[in-house]
């Protein structure tokens, strides 16, 4: 009898010793979430890519991706907490960090950190054929689908359109989503778009196969200015062919899209995700052609906020900063 109530003493120790590491175990697993755009664009498919990476190799650790209204809205949810990670537009980010521009009645997002820059998202002006649409100058007096309202594509295409003397009292603005904007220019309910797309663009790519689309090139002078006023961005070519009856090259500009997070998130965490970005890129080159360009070398490219303490160990233990 002694025997067996020690076997049960034993087993039922063994038990709760069970249950205690499978409850910390559970409780141990952290849950990510990182924040992308509109599920038309390269980054919605980017962060799902980056929340499998994360899931697939780092112990413990989940992540998901969702869409979202891009880097305006994402810059606020990392800096509140509410989401872990997010892609932002680099100009949307340094205005955050230093409370200007659209962020100046808003207040200053110190506490964001940047990771790694992504791969070159290129500006997309582009009508269908029927609008009389040829050049950014013809946009006076049309509606044209500019991204969500407050968007870093927004604020953005609001930048591009002062540099031709346009502004939203002279055309009729839609704050509509990439996806959006290209059914509005199938169905003729909106005469061109303007987005930051990486390349080849999906949406693009809808549009093409069933309207014949005029790609709105800026010229060298305007892209000298620009490029020159905002140095986040460097000229941009977009060959001929790359969408169906495109004939000849697209000149415009393009920037890095960055992964931010908030300065709080744990250092060795940050570091695990770097390593497990860069260590498997080649996992991520599967997903879209424009992932390829995800480099070590242009890692930095494009972020003018600090580096976080995990992100900036993992550059200079690979020799990329000093």
């Amino acid at each position: 009898m002694r025997n067996k109530k020690s076997i049960f003493i034993v087993a039922l120790f063994v038990m709760v010793v069970f249950c205690v590491m499978g409850t910390s175990v559970q409780a141990a697993e952290k849950r990510l979430i990182i924040a992308t755009a509109s599920t038309g664009g390269t980054w919605y498919p980017l962060g799902g890519g980056i929340a499998n990476l994360i899931s697939k190799y780092i112990p413990n650790t989940s992540a998901s991706a969702r869409p979202s209204g891009a880097s305006v809205e994402n810059i606020r949810n990392v800096g509140t907490g509410r989401v872990d990670l997010a892609i932002v537009m680099p100009d949307a980010a340094y205005f955050a960090y230093k409370g200007e521009a659209d962020f100046k009645a808003d207040r200053k997002w110190e506490n964001i950190r940047g990771l790694f820059a992504t791969f070159p998202i290129d500006a997309y002006f582009y009508s269908v054929e029927g609008t009389g649409i040829k050049t950014l100058a013809d946009l006076k007096g049309k509606k044209v689908a500019v991204g969500a309202a407050g968007s870093g594509t927004e604020v953005f295409n609001r930048m591009i359109l002062e540099m031709y003397g346009i502004n939203y009292d002279n055309i009729a603005e839609q704050f509509l989503s990439a996806p959006e904007a290209t059914e509005a220019l199938k169905d003729g309910t909106i005469h061109a778009a303007m987005y930051l797309l990486g390349t080849p663009a999906p949406t693009i790519m809808d549009l093409v196969t069933q309207r014949k689309t005029n790609f709105l090139s800026m010229e060298p002078d305007k892209i000298q200015a620009f490029c020159k006023k905002y140095p986040f961005y460097t000229p941009s070519n977009i060959k001929a062919g790359t969408y169906k009856d495109q004939k000849t090259d697209f000149t415009t500009v393009q920037y890095y899209g960055i992964f931010i997070c908030n300065k709080d998130m744990d250092e060795k965490l940050v570091y695990d995700i770097m390593k497990t970005v860069f260590d498997h890129q080649p996992e991520l080159a599967q997903i879209h052609v424009a992932f390829k360009d995800i480099k070590l070398a242009t890692a930095t490219k494009s972020i003018a906020i600090p580096l976080h303490p995990g992100a900036e160990r993992f550059l200079k233990e690979r020799g990329i900063i000093k």
